[in-house]
């Protein structure tokens, strides 16, 4: 097995437990930690299947925070790149968990907000903590959602309720979560990740390659859909970066202030 720099990986009796591992930023998509994800995903699709399910969870009190708004061209304009550019392991890592061969389930502790949201959604399934916060912060940076969400949360709740997440920016907690049908079941924080394991394991039980095909055709009418989704996205995200709205959410979040946003 490969080294990380951004993930734990801990594999025992076919199944790995993969923490996203950049706790000291609430696991913000920086440094290496989508690539890991994009890499050993991929790694679990070369037909030994020692693997048979992938639990995928937040080292420390978040899953996932989302883009690391220090890395804005609004706070930082010498790392701003062409607006139809994106990183390639942004783009790839939503694609990589619904392509590959394994069943994948989200233990959802804290914090699963923006690109976090996304990555969680892309999961096979999910369960969360009771503590779990789900928000689509993006809004408040004044971009468009990415890393998935426009279209998995559609498919999750619906056209009106995903809008209404979607504009409103707001909060839903675990409870909610559970009833819109985000998560299949809600677990006590300290009990979440062995829950997981424990549904892990049941999958890992069956048959890898019946359940590998059961994925593929359960995704196939909705891959190519996905896909135009995220290039359509990264275009639009490098270019409301570019706006004033784009620029004063990036501030206003440095500053810890409300965005005044006037649509320039």
């Amino acid at each position: 097995m490969d080294d990380y720099t951004d993930i734990i990986v801990e594999e025992n009796d076919g199944v790995a437990l993969v923490k996203l591992n950049r706790p000291q930023s609430l696991n913000a998509m920086g440094g290496t930690m989508m690539a890991d994800i994009v890499s050993y995903l991929g790694s679990l699709n070369r037909g030994d299947y020692r693997i048979r399910a992938v639990v995928l969870t937040g080292e420390g009190r978040a899953f996932c925070a989302g883009g690391d708004v220090t890395g804005f061209p609004g706070v930082n304009p010498d790392r701003q790149r062409p607006a139809w550019r994106r990183s390639r392991s942004e783009t790839s890592a939503i694609l990589a968990l619904r392509n590959c061969d394994v069943p994948i389930i989200g233990a959802i502790n804290g914090y699963a907000v923006g690109g976090g949201f996304g990555l969680a959604l892309g999961t096979d399934f999910r369960i969360c903590a009771d503590d779990a916060i789900f928000q689509v912060s993006q809004i408040k940076r004044g971009i468009t959602p990415d890393v998935g969400l426009p279209y998995l949360l559609q498919a999750a709740v619906g056209t009106q309720r995903a809008l209404e997440i979607i504009a409103t920016a707001r909060r839903v907690n675990a409870q909610e979560a559970l009833a819109l049908g985000l998560v299949l079941e809600v677990a006590p924080k300290d009990q979440l990740v062995a829950r997981a394991l424990e549904i892990a394991r049941g999958v890992a039980s069956g048959p890898p390659l019946a359940i590998a095909a059961a994925k593929r055709l359960v995704y196939t009418p909705h891959n190519d859909d996905l896909a135009r989704v995220e290039e359509m996205t990264g275009m639009l995200v490098g270019k409301l970066f570019a706006t004033a709205d784009g620029i004063e959410g990036a501030r206003s979040f440095m500053e810890k202030r409300e965005p005044v946003f006037t649509g320039r």
